[in-house]
């Protein structure tokens, strides 16, 4: 019989997969490139704001990095904000400069008489 903690490990554990780019989920990616140039456009921190230093955000970062795959062993949580997830934020950058260059030319269209 499969219990409570068996079935949120198994879900967790898919979680993990799909986090660790183990299993592709386009939707997934595609809520984050939404959610990242939004916050691009509106100037905030693409990860949020942290009460720690930048050496415990990085202590918490590198504490946690692979705890995902070692969940049945240990768990191991991180609810600390910090910039060091390993992902290229340029491409965030990139597309919010050619959504604001889009709308931009869009209201340049034809001015009324």
């Amino acid at each position: 019989m499969v219990d409570q903690f068996d079935m949120a490990a198994f879900t967790d554990g898919q979680n993990t997969e799909r986090f660790y780019g183990l299993t592709e989920n386009r939707r997934e990616i595609d809520l984050d490139m939404r959610e990242m140039v939004d916050k691009v456009k509106k100037g905030e921190p693409l990860y949020g704001h942290s009460s720690l230093s930048e050496h415990m955000q990085g202590v918490a970062a590198r504490n946690s990095r692979y705890s995902g795959l070692f969940l049945y062993a240990i768990p191991w949580f991180n609810f600390v904000n910090h910039p060091f997830h390993g992902v290229d934020t340029s491409k965030y950058y990139r597309q919010a400069e050619r959504e604001l260059a889009a709308e931009e030319s869009g209201r340049e269209g034809p001015t009324p008489a």
